[in-house]
């Protein structure tokens, strides 16, 4: 066993001893330092901080054609007369006041017209029936606008709470029935109003003062003629049972004195067409000038147990038959003097 062993060891050492005498042994390597070339350097900037990319504007829609505007046609108004505003006199409105309505006319008839007109109140709850009314008034009415003033005036006694009312305008044909003007829309004209307590109403708004204007101011012509400016009552506040005597001044604007024969008629409010009452006739020659003129006579009405009746005078003169004109005033309208007599 132990021969066998150092039998194998042999041949080991035998096999070993061959290798290594028909293999060289490799020279060791000998290090060499490695040149490292440098470039030269450039002028080239230093990189720039990389941009945020923009948002791409999207792409616009070519514009639209802008659209031509029509102008609106102007509504054209049928031929006719219309009632577009009515105004109060004082406004707001006392109570125990003369009210006077000032209303305009528009005239699309393309001539002027001429109307007998006057104002209805009405009691705003109820529109049916009406309260009472001015004096009717023949007016003149040219083409366009206009404002024209209602005869006569009205008011509301004193000792009550405000109330409401309504006016229309309304004309009077041959047969003296009235009929309601309209607005231009074709709807019946209505002005609502209020009448209060004067202790109730604001006061009035303070005047601005005007600049005086440069120059003095052109004073109106007046056409020739003989007019009546105004009417004094004596009492100045006549009662019940009073005797009543009128003082009429006269403007006469002709080149000559002027003669006439004339009286003063008295209506009651609610009847303006036909005359309550008047005056005896007095010839008078009027001069060159404005001059009073006392009226012949008096008038006097008892008590109808009413607090106040409403009435207006007119002066008028008669021809030489008796036929009675009233006189104007210096603006072609009726004189009228409204008035009440109370307890």
């Amino acid at each position: 066993m132990n021969k066998v062993a150092a039998f194998i060891t042999a041949l080991v050492l035998i096999f070993f001893i061959a290798a290594c005498a028909q293999t060289p042994m490799a020279e060791p390597l000998t290090p060499r330092p490695t040149r490292i070339a440098f470039a030269a350097p450039t002028d080239t900037p230093p990189p720039t901080e990389t941009p945020t990319p923009t948002e791409v504007p999207p792409t616009l829609a070519p514009p639209t054609e802008t659209p031509t505007l029509t102008p609106m046609p102007t509504p054209t108004l049928p031929p006719g007369l219309f009632v577009t505003d009515l105004k109060t006199q004082p406004d707001p409105a006392p109570r125990g006041t003369d009210l006077q309505f000032f209303a305009t006319f528009l005239n699309t008839t393309g001539t002027a017209q001429s109307y007998r007109w006057l104002v209805y109140i009405y009691r705003s709850e109820n529109r049916v029936r009406s309260y009472s009314e001015t004096t009717a008034t023949l007016t003149g009415i040219p083409v366009g606008s206009s404002e024209q003033k209602s005869l006569g005036s009205w008011k509301l006694g004193v000792g009550g709470p405000c109330e409401d009312f309504v006016a229309r305008v309304a004309f009077l044909d041959q047969d003296n029935k009235a009929t309601n003007f309209a607005k231009p829309d074709g709807q019946v004209f209505e002005k609502d109003f209020r009448v209060c307590p004067a202790s109730e109403l604001p006061p009035p708004p303070t005047a601005t003062p005007t600049a005086t204007p440069a120059g003095p101011t052109a004073t109106p012509v007046i056409a020739p003629g003989s007019y009546v400016v105004a009417v004094d009552l004596s009492p100045e506040r006549p009662a019940h049972g009073e005797q009543i005597t009128f003082a009429v001044t006269f403007a006469n604007t002709m080149s000559t004195e002027q003669t006439f024969r004339w009286l003063v008629y008295i209506y009651k409010s609610d009847t303006p067409q036909r005359s309550f009452s008047e005056t005896s006739v007095v010839q008078t020659a009027i001069p060159i000038a404005a001059t009073e003129h006392k009226a012949l006579g008096y008038w006097k009405i008892g008590s109808t147990g009413y607090q106040c009746d409403q009435f207006s005078a007119r002066v008028a003169w008669l021809d030489q038959n008796n036929k009675a004109t009233f006189f104007l005033q210096p603006d072609g309208k009726v004189f009228e003097k409204p008035f009440a007599v109370c307890n």
